[in-house]
């Protein structure tokens, strides 16, 4: 027999397939929240929470996380508490006890993946149930939601390496952590492929929690490498990433045409000259597809894991940019393709090169 919040969220499953294809949940994904499905091991009151570590800019992480829980309030009725926090990692972890102490579950945790205690502040609190982002860890309390976001980064550095007429390319990160390493490996796996003549030159914001809002320090280091011949760069730095795509934006206007990459969200109408194509990490679907299995008192592992084939991970080419040939958008099209399909041979060397 089934327990009654399986049977919910299957029916939830049928609504959605009726619904119009943007409200719809990746089949795939379906499949992996319903399979060998088992109850909670301690039924509990359902009050969930979410810790914002910055403001909703338009195409933030924050944003995207936010509209996920706005359509889970929308299907279900219920209520998701937000509380905004200035980034600080030691102000993020008081609150962080705070909400657990006063019966939250589950609590959406957006920078776990920065915060050095949060593994043992979920051990305190063993009736709380925690939603990480982008990290998992061997705690049974907590859901970590982890993405492969260097399938992405291969079709972005493919396509970087096509593309630089200089065959020097950048890459900047939030911080030099594992997270952000997937996504350079993969586009460095991307560039090798395309034009093994390409130098890859690589830095890091690393100015601890303020790394994914940090603009202007994007921007500086975007200015240097542009300055010594770099093309193309691509950011995965969060909303930082912003300065970067400001820094080659300007660089165009001045007269020497430069690319990059958005990441997270699909920036082609923002910069539409200069972005080449964007990395949509659809994490909204993630975090609505993790509540409600919550809700539903469904618990089958402590870690999902989404990439392209579960339709949560996409590449977008900028229909706007001139730099682009409808050869180059087939190119794009096909790799996608491929790693949609089980067994590839793209994924097969992610997999062994690229920690994820």
């Amino acid at each position: 027999m089934k327990s009654d919040g399986i049977l919910k969220l299957q029916k939830l499953v049928n609504r959605l397939c009726k619904s119009p294809p943007n409200r719809r949940l990746p089949t795939i994904l379906i499949s992996a929240l319903v399979a060998s499905p088992t109850a909670l091991a301690t039924t509990q009151a359902f009050k969930p929470l979410v810790l914002f570590p910055a403001e909703l800019y338009k195409g933030s992480y924050s944003q995207l996380i936010n509209n996920g829980i706005s359509r889970f309030e929308e299907q279900t009725g219920v209520t998701v508490k937000r509380i905004r926090i200035e980034r600080d990692n030691a102000l993020y972890v008081e609150e962080l006890n705070k909400a657990a102490s006063e019966g939250y579950s589950p609590i959406i945790v957006q920078d776990s993946n920065t915060i050095n205690s949060f593994g043992r502040i979920a051990r305190q609190h063993p009736s709380t149930r925690f939603i990480s982002l982008d990290i998992s860890y061997h705690v049974p309390n907590i859901l970590g939601l982890t993405f492969n976001h260097a399938e992405g980064s291969y079709v972005i550095g493919y396509l970087a390496g096509m593309k630089t007429e200089s065959n020097k390319v950048g890459f900047i990160g939030g911080l030099d952590i594992p997270v952000i390493n997937n996504f350079k490996c993969g586009f460095e796996l991307g560039i090798k492929d395309s034009n093994p003549r390409v130098i890859l030159s690589t830095q890091y914001i690393n100015n601890g929690a303020l790394s994914w809002s940090d603009t202007h320090t994007a921007h500086s280091m975007s200015v240097d490498m542009l300055n010594s011949g770099i093309d193309i760069i691509y950011p995965a730095a969060g909303y930082s990433s912003v300065g970067v795509m400001d820094a080659v934006k300007e660089r165009t206007e001045n007269g020497q045409p430069s690319y990059s990459f958005g990441v997270d969200y699909n920036y082609s109408d923002k910069y539409p000259h200069t972005s080449l194509a964007s990395l949509e990490k659809k994490v909204d679907i993630a975090v609505f597809a993790a509540l409600m299995q919550l809700k539903n008192e469904i618990w089958n592992g402590n870690r999902k894991h989404f990439g392209i084939k579960q339709g949560v991970i996409n590449v977008i080419v900028n229909p706007n940019t001139p730099k682009l040939s409808p050869e180059d958008k087939k190119i794009v099209d096909k790799l996608i393709i491929e790693l949609k399909g089980k067994n590839n041979a793209i994924s097969q060397r992610i997999a062994q090169n690229c920690q994820s």
